[in-house]
């Protein structure tokens, strides 16, 4: 018989889930890696070689500080990075008004809103520079305009529609117009300056020379007089503010009293010509005609100002100079004609770069180096020479450079020859990303005229993701007070943003119009080239994988062969065929570092940066902490057979292309927490819809491409060959990863890295495909209201969410997506909406995350609720059953709690029955669990044990609501404590009331027991054990099926179980097997174990005595036996109880507490014999009434012994209690003992009693009649004690004497005869005489004695009395 074969199902499901898992954390980790590598990048002040002990330093001056790309074979010599897009001319309408100027004109650009603008005299013409149109003008002012601005207004101040302040200074006025923008065609945007000025402030005769503003809304110029005024405006005014007003940063609060002229006589004029803003910072710098550079702080929040400090152009020359060593002239560094910031983004050390007439940059810091610490000082810390200064340098040098702009490692010099046009220089660093020391390729272009303006056009970024991750680091809307350091981070280089980012563009603006430069990216240039000469099968596309290197250019392909677009299929195409001609094959042995410091070569890599060389196979268990420091390549630790494998370029560069799509995500947390104006937190998506389809629409692209491309599956023609061949002779599947102890044909190890290779790219395309899933789940839940679904989490899952990154959502997050898909079913439900749509939409984006099965649940769901809320009966049984039919169908692959709970919800807890019981059966259809029950369950049967608790797994659920009913009943509806953390089961609105919901438990467990399922009634057995239910297993033992069988198998499995060996032997007891119930009893009373206390087994021995005694046991002579036993060890077991008392007492007195309580437990543990009681215990303890005890149940005779002990009793007793007290206890003590112990046994003696009693009576001068009162009544007869009291009157013992009392005993005598005398009656008639005549001659002995004693005449005289009462009582 197959008893496998039920659970290799299930078991190959867990199988392909683990697979699953395995791809995705190799996945995983190669996406880590690259990352990794991509961060690998050097900063700007390490390639500028800069370190605490190198002080400031030069560069420049070496030839591969620039290097010619004129020695490169395969035509990319003649390669430009920098190339025109576009010319436009003036427009016709501008051009026009020049005949009418009489004063001035300037031109400038607003790059913002892609404009350019010309003033002449009085009047502003702007217009469209990238299509020459949209020609708009002002022309309200009288006076001629002297400086122009354009900024966004802070919020909050005007109207919504004013998007921008165009800012127009005269010598009288500085004038601020709202400008608005209206839609035209349906294309561009059209421009409008609303004629009414919004303010204008009076200058005060100061000349504006520049305006600039700032991300918040600040206005700043800079003055011809040298200083630097804001214009500060506001919604209202105020009693000590106007609405708008200007004021003078770079003076002392004189500003707002002294006249701007006086302010002027005292200082030399040197106006401001540039003002460059740090809006990362939130720095301001200005830029002097004499070349001093001054430093603003805005404060933290960039609401404040303060002059920080400021460098002479004479200190800068000087210390440049000290810089490159003394070994230039001055006037190199002299003047600086532009300025630029450096954002936080770029560089953390470094702030301001300023660029010299000659070209040269000369690099600042501030101390500005992270967001806790304010700018404080100005530093020279760089100079870096323009092309031309190295040994061997052409001649050819930038000169005359009046215009400058720099960003990100870009720098454009504007230069004039002398002639009518200029030059315009490009010096680039994206070339070399990863290079370790500063290099930069240069671009020399020839204008068409002299540049009035040069800018650089703000593209903004298609991809959400970073857009948002910028808009986080500028305003952090959650808690948390600290900022996150990644925003510090500067950014990686081009190569790796050049599928994000457009290329950059600059305009220039000259008489003859305007030109539009768009400086290429790789992918550019690759484009470029494969589009002049017609595909990829030439040399200029081979060297672009050569200088690039080839898994740089692998990633770079990818980007053009994944184009989707029919215009760019053929370079789709192109791109593809070069990503498979020149992406190579995975390679064994160690592959050489190229030595990139003497590479001339742009686009290569660090020598340091050698990709991905692993060993064979990949240790694909190494942790993920592994990952964190690497940036050289997988660890070669491992080796198969000694040999080294590295995987080819197009692995690694398919790996790069994805790590760098999923970059702006990949650390990112998936949710912020928000504070509404309710001051209630909500988590809300960090990412938008729109954010997640710009990351699908590229990983789809690339999934497309896979999916077009199968030759990346079979490796190579060659590869698929020889592993079809290799796979039948080793009889494994071809995608197994090879093993060092695996049985079959040799291969070598240039097959199994090809193997290698194929399995890490099956993983990335199970990596691509899950991926595609989360990101279009995550879309569809940014839709629907996510800050809802969020709050419709477990807590547990919420805080799980407010800390989980994209990362661990992709790798680990199943789970947790799995919850959101289920707020998100359950916001549908409660708005009373079907669900299918949106279990169609996820079954379309997401079938592994939503299955069919989930789907059907869901159905089913709606199903019971409208159920819940049908009055019709009929239909609601026919949803019901429905409802149940599907889940039936999808089983075992559903979620069985929460279809349950469903079922419970609707009170048709039928369904639940039938649902667990269908369950159960498809996890085992062979009954493989039912054979492991039946055979004792067996250690060595694993598959049966494995299906066996599977089984009992499902049937949990049906016991669960048997809680839930019981639970109702036995708390008449007051607080239950949940079965399970999480959210609270969903209950109908109207719960069953207490009775009704035990007789539904009632019913409900009748059904259970009367099905066919076994395991099903020991699921129920069992539930009914662990809730109490033991009054209703035996009362039901006679009509449940197999609960003999259940409770003689549990009694076995687990023979310390108290509570199944209880319920056995009251079944048997309750059906007439009492030889059987009182073994169990027996068994119960005498195992030692912690859990029955001695109480217990003493009971137990009751009554399994009870139960023999009964007449239905029989006469058979063992059963006798057996009964005899268990009344001897009743017998011992109550010694042992009396002792467990008496050391009880003994907690607060003994010296060793720990042997008290050490005993105390042991006594409870177990039943001991005789002998040990009294060794271990009485005897260790003095215990003397328990060592009586004892010596009276063995018989044992010994006189030395009992006497001891009695006096130890009586020793005892005396020094426990004040005299009078402790007297009467004593005689308490002795009296409870004699009555518990035959008199005339020799465990109680009299004579030695009535003796020492005596002498304890004496010595605390008591009361004589107390012995003899005590033991006449413990029953000790009178002519007992006459013949004690008379053989200690003639012993004449002198102890009494010593105890300070000679005639103690004869008092005692005189009382006890006295009243005798006076009460005859209390001894019969027949006894009376006898009695008369020993009383008789006890007082004569006592006459004899006193008359030789002095002073016993009263005493004499009251005997003789007493005598007179005998002699008459003898006479009657």
């Amino acid at each position: 018989m197959n008893l496998t074969g039920s659970v290799m199902d299930r078991t190959g499901q867990l199988d392909q889930y683990r697979t699953y898992m395995d791809s995705l954390d190799l996945a995983g980790k190669m996406i880590e890696l690259q990352i990794n590598k991509d961060n690998n990048f050097p900063t700007l002040i390490s390639m500028m070689r800069l370190t605490a002990e190198s002080g400031a330093t030069v560069s420049g001056m070496n030839d591969s500080d620039y290097p010619s790309l004129n020695n490169l074979s395969g035509g990319l010599a003649d390669l430009k990075q920098l190339r025109s897009q576009f010319q436009f001319p003036l427009p016709r309408e501008v051009m026009e008004h020049f005949s009418h100027m009489q004063c001035h004109c300037m031109m400038g650009l607003f790059t913002d809103i892609h404009r350019a603008w010309l003033t002449i005299d009085s009047d502003i013409y702007v217009w469209s520079y990238e299509h020459g149109s949209d020609v708009a003008y002002y022309d309200a002012l009288g006076e001629t305009i002297l400086c122009v601005g354009l900024i966004r207004p802070k919020p909050g101040v005007f109207k919504s529609f004013i998007r921008y302040l165009l800012i127009l200074a005269t010598t009288i006025d500085i004038v601020i117009l709202g400008v608005t923008f209206s839609t035209a065609n349906g294309q561009h945007e059209e421009m409008h300056v609303i004629l009414e000025p919004v303010f204008s402030v009076p200058t005060d005769g100061i000349i504006a020379t520049t305006i600039v503003g700032t991300d918040s809304g600040r206005i700043f110029i800079g003055g011809r007089d040298g200083n630097l005024y804001e214009i500060v405006y506001q919604a209202e005014g105020g009693w000590f503010s106007k609405r708008c007003r200007k004021v003078n940063h770079s003076v002392g609060t004189l500003s707002y009293i002294l006249p701007s002229f006086l302010s002027a006589a005292f200082a030399e004029e040197d106006s401001i010509s540039q003002i460059a803003v740090d809006g990362s910072r939130h720095v301001l710098y200005t830029l002097s005609n004499k070349g001093t550079i001054a430093v603003f702080d805005m404060g933290s929040d960039g609401q404040s100002m303060s002059r920080t400090t400021a460098l002479s152009q004479a200190s800068i020359v000087q210390n440049a100079i000290k810089i490159v060593n003394k070994t230039l002239d001055s006037n190199n560094f002299r003047p600086i004609v532009s300025i630029s910031a450096i954002q936080s983004k770029e560089s953390t050390h470094l702030n301001l770069v300023g660029v010299t007439q000659t070209g040269a940059r000369l690099y600042f810091t501030t101390g500005c180096v992270s967001r806790g610490v304010r700018p404080y000082t100005l530093n020279l810390l760089h100079v870096r020479l323009p092309p031309g200064y190295a040994a061997n340098a052409p001649s050819h040098r930038p000169a005359k450079v009046h215009m400058a702009t720099y960003n990100k490692g870009n720098t454009i010099l504007i230069t004039s020859g002398g002639g009518e046009c200029d030059t315009l220089w490009c010096l680039s660093s994206d070339p070399y990303p990863f290079h370790p020391y500063l290099v930069e390729v240069q671009t020399v272009l020839n204008l068409n005229g002299r540049v009035w303006a040069l800018a650089e056009i703000g593209g903004e970024l298609p991809i959400g993701p970073i857009a948002n991750c910028q808009a986080i680091a500028d305003v952090d809307t959650t808690t948390t007070t600290q900022p996150d350091s990644s925003l510090d981070q500067p950014d990686p280089p081009l190569v790796v943003r050049q599928h994000i980012e457009p290329p950059r563009k600059y305009v220039v603006l000259t008489p003859q119009g305007t030109e539009i430069f768009h400086k290429l990216r790789p992918v550019d240039i690759l484009r470029q080239i494969m589009t002049e000469r017609g595909g990829p099968e030439n040399d200029a596309v081979k060297t672009f994988f050569e200088v690039q290197s080839e898994e740089q250019a692998c990633a770079t392909c990818l980007i053009l062969a994944c184009l989707e677009s029919t215009q760019n299929a053929q370079l789709s195409e192109w791109a593809t065929r070069a990503f498979f001609l020149y992406g190579g094959e995975p390679r064994t042995g160690v592959p050489a570092r190229p030595n990139i410091a003497a590479s001339p070569f742009p686009y290569s890599v660090a020598g340091n940066f050698n990709p991905n060389v692993v060993s064979t196979p990949v240790a694909h268990n190494a942790p993920h902490s592994s990952f964190a420091g690497v940036s050289m390549g997988i660890s070669n630790q491992g080796a198969t057979d000694g040999h080294l494998m590295s995987y080819s370029a197009k692995h690694n560069g398919l790996y790069l292309y994805v790590s760098r799509i999923l970059r702006p995500l990949w650390s990112q947390k998936v949710t912020q927490r928000i504070t509404a104006d309710n001051r209630k937190n909500f988590l809300v998506s960090a990412v938008s819809g729109e954010d997640c389809v710009w990351v699908l629409s590229h990983l789809h692209a690339l999934r497309a491409f896979l999916d077009r491309n199968t030759q990346l599956a079979m490796l190579n023609s060659s590869s698929s060959q020889f592993q079809t061949s290799l796979s039948i002779s080793r009889h494994v599947d071809p995608l197994e990863t090879p093993g060092p102890n695996r049985i079959g044909a040799p291969h070598t190890a240039l097959q199994e890295a090809q193997l290698e290779e194929k399995r890490s790219l099956d993983a990335l395309k199970t990596f691509l495909s899950h991926t595609c899933e989360v990101l279009g789940l995550w879309k569809v839940l940014s839709d629907h209201q996510f800050h809802n679904l969020a709050q419709g989490l477990a807590p547990e899952d919420q805080s799980h969410l407010s800390v989980m990154t994209f990362r661990d959502l992709i790798l680990v997050g199943q789970p947790l997506c799995s919850a959101l898909i289920t707020s998100l079913i359950n916001s549908y439900l409660s708005d009373n909406a079907s669900v299918d749509s949106v279990s169609a939409k996820l079954r379309e984006i997401c079938p592994k995350l939503y299955r069919n099965e989930d789907a059907a649940c869901n159905k089913a769901n709606e199903m019971l609720i409208k159920a819940k809320s049908e009055a019709n009966v009929d239909e609601k049984e026919r949803l019901l059953q429905r409802a149940l039919q599907l889940c039936k169908e999808v089983a075992p692959n559903l979620n069985l709690g929460a279809a349950c709970s469903k079922f419970y919800s609707a009170q048709w807890y039928d369904g639940v029955l039938q649902l667990c019981v269908s369950f159960a059966n498809k996890l085992d259809p062979k009954d493989v669990a039912v054979h492991y029950y039946r055979n004792g369950e067996p250690n060595e049967d694993t598959e049966g044990c494995q299906a066996f608790m599977h089984r009992m797994d499902a049937y949990k659920e049906l016991v669960g609501v048997l809680d839930q009913l019981y639970g109702q009943s036995r708390t008449h509806n007051t607080s239950v404590v949940p079965l399970s953390p999480g959210p609270p089961a969903i209950r109908d609105s109207a719960p069953s009331a207490p009775i009704d919901s035990q007789a539904q438990a009632k019913r409900l467990i009748d059904l259970a027991l009367r099905c066919e399922d076994e395991l099903c009634h020991v699921a129920i057995y069992e539930w009914m054990l662990r809730r109490g239910l033991e009054g209703e297993l035996l009362a039901g033992s006679n009509v449940y099926r197999g609960l003999e069988t259940f409770l003689s198998r549990a009694a076995r499995s687990r023979p310390d179980s108290i509570e199944v060996n209880d319920l056995l032997w009251k079944f048997h007891e309750r059906n007439g097997n009492h030889a059987a119930a009182a073994k169990i009893l027996f068994q119960l009373a005498s195992k030692p174990r912690s859990l029955i206390h001695l109480k217990q087994r003493v009971d137990y021995l009751a009554h399994a005595i009870m139960c023999m005694r009964s007449d239905k046991v029989g006469a058979a002579p063992n059963l006798g036996v057996f009964l005899r036993e268990l009344e001897d060890q009743m017998e011992v077991a109550r010694i042992q109880q009396k002792i467990l008392d008496a050391v009880s007492n003994l907690r607060s007195q003994h010296p060793q507490p720990e042997a008290v309580e050490t005993a105390i437990v042991r006594l409870n543990t177990s039943l001991y014999d005789i002998t040990q009681l009294y060794q271990d215990y009485a005897e260790p303890f003095d215990l003397w009434e328990c060592k009586l005890a004892i010596i009276h149940v063995s018989g044992h005779t010994d006189p030395t012994l009992i006497e001891n002990i009695w006096r130890n009793i009586i020793s005892t007793e005396m020094n426990r209690r004040h005299t009078q007290d402790r007297l009467s206890a004593l005689m308490d003590k002795v009296k409870s003992l004699g009555q518990e112990y035959s008199l005339a046994s020799r465990s109680f003696p009299i004579a030695l009693l009535v003796k020492a009693l005596e002498v304890e009576v004496c010595s605390a001068k008591g009361d004589p009649s107390i012995v003899h009162s005590t033991m006449l009544s413990t029953g000790v007869p009178l002519p007992v004690l006459l013949d004690v009291y008379e053989k200690m009157i003639a012993a004449n013992d002198r102890c009494f004497l010593e105890k300070g009392n000679d005639f103690h005993l004869i008092q005692a005598v005189s009382i006890m005869v006295n009243k005798f005398a006076n009460t005859p009656t209390m001894v019969a008639v027949s006894e009376r005489r006898s009695i008369v005549a020993k009383s008789g001659d006890v007082i004569s002995i006592c006459l004899n004695t006193l008359y030789s004693k002095p002073g016993t005449q009263d005493l004499i005289e009251q005997l003789r009395g007493i005598q007179a009462k005998l002699n008459r009582l003898g006479g009657m």
